[in-house]
């Protein structure tokens, strides 16, 4: 078969932004594994993209969402900081050191309102000075994403915005939109936009299979009824 024939016949391979609306859509940068081989699968790249903005909707704050980036941190280079800016709750070290993650490398900012959230996490993706950072503001307008997307994409930053529920049926310049809800020994994961195409069911991820599989090494006691 002739390459233009070829071509013709699938097109995704004339260039790197065209897919088919079936297929999930090759990167346009870097990616870094998130460490649960069902969500690479279902990701472009197999993997969270690098230099993009994206959006994570937990259901309820607390409920997982930093542990979902844990081993895309792990994977970081270990001399950058990771921000957060406003979160909900004060972040907790013991649990970063509990993660293999040096305490030393996390930043906490807890700016005043919305605005100053905002300015504060533009600055580390336009010094691009950070491995990963983390925000939490709401409300956001359209134009605050826009930029903020933009400035990703002149980056290398894992950018995570944690925004409320709410804002799932509105539109979003993000490259990846995610809504999590907390089910036992793990997350429930809705795909709701990714470059190409759809996502039709939700994903489950077990955060805590590790400390299940070791609970189960241990050797059944069999105790004597009561007489």
């Amino acid at each position: 078969m002739a390459r233009s024939d070829f071509l013709l016949r699938h097109p995704e391979h004339i260039h790197p932004a065209l897919w088919r609306a079936t297929q999930v859509a090759r990167p346009a940068g870097p990616t870094v594994p998130t460490g649960y081989p069902i969500l690479d699968n279902a990701l472009p790249g197999r993997g969270w993209p690098l230099g993009q903005l994206i959006e994570v909707m937990p259901n309820q704050p607390g409920c997982g969402e930093l542990q979902l980036f844990r081993p895309a941190l792990a994977h970081q280079a270990p001399e950058r900081s990771v921000a957060l800016v406003q979160p909900p709750h004060p972040p907790c070290i013991q649990a970063w050191a509990n993660w293999q993650l040096a305490p030393e490398r996390l930043l906490w900012l807890q700016p005043s309102c919305t605005a100053d959230a905002l300015w504060a996490t533009e600055q580390i993706l336009r010094h691009n000075s950070c491995a990963a950072v983390f925000c939490w503001a709401h409300p956001i307008r359209s134009a605050s994403l826009r930029r903020l997307q933009l400035l990703a994409r002149q980056s290398d930053t894992l950018c995570i915005m944690l925004r409320p529920t709410a804002v799932i049926g509105h539109t979003s310049t993000a490259a990846l939109r995610l809504a999590i809800q907390p089910v036992r020994q793990g997350l429930k994961l809705h795909i709701l936009k990714r470059q190409g195409a759809a996502c039709p069911a939700p994903l489950t991820l077990e955060l805590y299979a590790s400390h299940r599989k070791a609970a189960c090494q241990h050797a059944v006691v069999d105790l004597p009824e009561m007489a």
